[in-house]
């Protein structure tokens, strides 16, 4: 899943609820996909430094609704209940 090594390589203490996030909520791919996208924009256009600041914004951007996320996953994973077998 190429789409996911950029998000990643940004929170990678939370690769494994990345990877089930993306396997089980369509937001959250196109939210890898969109950053992904903006990573490889920012990295074209390193040279222009105002379209640069753009894409560099619009990660940011990403990023934080990425984090908002995995919060939210990660506390409800913790609130979860036990099944003991």
């Amino acid at each position: 899943m190429p789409q996911l090594a950029a998000i990643i390589r940004r929170f990678p203490a939370h690769e494994l609820i990345i990877r089930r996030l993306y396997a089980s909520t369509a937001e959250f791919r196109t939210l890898c996909e969109d950053y992904e996208t903006a990573q490889q924009a920012l990295e074209r256009w390193r040279s222009d430094e105002r379209k640069a600041e753009e894409f560099r914004l619009l990660c940011e951007e990403i990023e934080e609704e990425v984090g908002e996320q995995l919060e939210k996953a990660s506390s409800w994973s913790r609130q979860k209940p036990r099944e003991d077998i």
